[in-house]
This record gives C-alpha cells, sequence and structure tokens, in this order.
C-alpha cells in the first residue's frame, strides 16, 4: 500500500455519538489502529448530548492519542452532530462513519489514494454486516449490507452514497453549509436522508464535481438485534417514505379538505395492494427464492411502506 508524504493534515474523520459507549469505543479503537501516519489524519468525536460515560471515555482516548479530540454539541440531532464536526475539522476532507462502526486498518490508506487520484467532492464504499447477537433463522446478511457497484467508479445522477462510510471535500461542506438539520437522526428518533440530500445539492450546485465509489473503500456495520425484526423493517421503509419529500424537495398543493381525502383515498389504494401482495406471498411465493414469509415482506413490500410514508408526510403539512 502507498503512502503518500504530505506536511498537511488530510482527514477529519467524525464520529458522532448518542449513548452507545461500547459501540462507539469499539469503532474508536479500529480508528486508532490505522496504517496511514497519525499526522494525516485526526479523529473528532462529536457528543451529542450522552448521558452515559462517552465523555469520559473520549477523554482517555485523547489522552492517549493526540490526534483524538471530544466536543459536545448540544443541539439534539445527527445532523446538528455532522455540521459540528465539519465546522471542528482541519483535513481538506471530512470523513463521516457510525459510532457502531468498525473500520479495517487500510481504510484511511485507500481514502488517500483516492484524494490524491481522483480528487472527488465526495467518495465512499460499501459496508458489510456484523453482529453482536444471534440472527433470526430468515435473516439474510444482504440485509444489513450496502454495496452499490463492483467496480469503482462515478455515481450516477440517480445514485447516492450511504452515510455510514462518506467523505466530503472539506470546502464544499462550507459552500453547501452543511446537511439539512430537519433529517437524520434526532436521539432515539429514526430519521433518514440527510447525505443524500446533500449530495443532490452538490450535484445541482456542482454538476462537474465527482461522488465517486470505490469497494475497496469498505467498513463493517453492525446490524443490531432490534433491527433483525420485521416490524422494524417495515417502519424503517415509512420513515424513509415520510423523509423522502424533504430529500428530494418536494413540493405540494394547500393541505385542504379536498386534498386530503385524495390523499386519503390513495392510501387505502396503497394498503389494498399492500393486503394482495402478502397474501400472494402466504400462498403463492417462490419458496426458493424467499424460503420465509419475513423474506418475502422484507423484499417485496418495501414500495407500499415507503407511498404510506410519502402519503403521511403530505397529510400532516
Amino acid at each position: 500500500m502507498q503512502y503518500y508524504k504530505t506536511p498537511q493534515l488530510m482527514i477529519s474523520v467524525v464520529l458522532c455519538t448518542y449513548n452507545r459507549v461500547e459501540l462507539f469505543a469499539n469503532a474508536l479503537n479500529t480508528l486508532c489502529e490505522q496504517l496511514l501516519e497519525t499526522s494525516l489524519y485526526e479523529v473528532i468525536i462529536v457528543d451529542n448530548n450522552s448521558t452515559d460515560s462517552t465523555r469520559s471515555i473520549a477523554e482517555n482516548f485523547s489522552q492517549d492519542y493526540p490526534n483524538i479530540r471530544y466536543c459536545l454539541e448540544g443541539q439534539q440531532g445527527l445532523s446538528y452532530a455532522r455540521n459540528r464536526g465539519w465546522r471542528e475539522a482541519r483535513g481538506l476532507y471530512v470523513a463521516y462513519v457510525d459510532d457502531d462502526c468498525k473500520m479495517p486498518a487500510s481504510w484511511l490508506t485507500i481514502a488517500i489514494e483516492i484524494i490524491h487520484k481522483i480528487t472527488p467532492a465526495v467518495f465512499g464504499g460499501p459496508y458489510f454486516a456484523f453482529y453482536n447477537s444471534p440472527k433470526p433463522y430468515w435473516w439474510k446478511d444482504s440485509y444489513g449490507n450496502y454495496e452499490r457497484a463492483r467496480v469503482s467508479r462515478p455515481l450516477r445522477r440517480l445514485e447516492y452514497l450511504r452515510g455510514g462510510n462518506i467523505f466530503f471535500r472539506r470546502k464544499v461542506l462550507e459552500e453547501m453549509k452543511g446537511f439539512e438539520v430537519n433529517l437524520g437522526m434526532s436521539g432515539q428518533t429514526l430519521g433518514y436522508g440527510e447525505e443524500t440530500c446533500l449530495q443532490r445539492r452538490i450535484r445541482s450546485e456542482m454538476p462537474d464535481e465527482i461522488i465517486y465509489y470505490d469497494p475497496r473503500l469498505y467498513n463493517y456495520h453492525l446490524v443490531r438485534s432490534e433491527k433483525m425484526c420485521i416490524r422494524w423493517i417495515l417502519y424503517s421503509y415509512f420513515v424513509s417514505g415520510r423523509n423522502s419529500n424533504d430529500i428530494f424537495q418536494q413540493t405540494f398543493h394547500k393541505t385542504g379538505r379536498l386534498n386530503k381525502l385524495r390523499l386519503l383515498s390513495q392510501a387505502i389504494l396503497i394498503l389494498f395492494k399492500l393486503q394482495v401482495n402478502c397474501l400472494n406471498g402466504v400462498l403463492r411465493r417462490d419458496r426458493e427464492r424467499y424460503p420465509y414469509l419475513n423474506n418475502y415482506l422484507c423484499e417485496n413490500t418495501s414500495k407500499y411502506f415507503v407511498m404510506l410514508g410519502k402519503l403521511y408526510d403530505e397529510f400532516i403539512r
């Protein structure tokens, strides 16, 4: 693996966390074990109002590793924490990882190679599932993985990187003023889409910039036990639909009585189609492809829950 000799701080890794001290400490350990020279990267821990021992653990790490810094973001919400991270950053690029990830030792070295060869505005790679609890009998690893392509390439117009393994040029974050604060997780409240929304804005306002994907730049993402549940999966589809109106900047007519009736009629139709689809899964599904009903529901009903989420969001506006 090639090392690039440069006196400049290249990458600021932002690790946002909220009340998950054991997971966060494991993620931080893997960032301390990178093969890249510590003079080329820093780690910024953004504590988003944790009430556990996150601060003391972070300060212990920072005493042992001079390239680790701790800061507290008092405004609740992942987008606020991510924005605090890039404002604190001193590197040319800002990397974001989740507090339940593990990074291979070569992760940042590969990132430096991409920066020098491609100089993209945004780049990232896949992540693969790992577990700290038994998997349900029907669970497939693919449900916890994210892979965009098998080869390194710029992403197409409607392709986006995921937020658990993503790098931004800091100047781009500054020009875009960071992430939309009405999107994303907030405490224990589920939310999505802040990184997708930002990539869409970059494409719109900086059309010559590259958003790049490299399958070598992978990390591992924990699939927690509560996520390996059909109820959680279907609810996450609903939430992603609810957030999609803001992500894709949909505009609406005034939500008057007639429009609410239209939305209700659409929801009833979608629920009917969902019931028919579920019945088909019970009676006629391909049992080689979908050995269990949960597999069929995970892989075939997402669009209905996304549509219901979008309608719900429009209804309450």
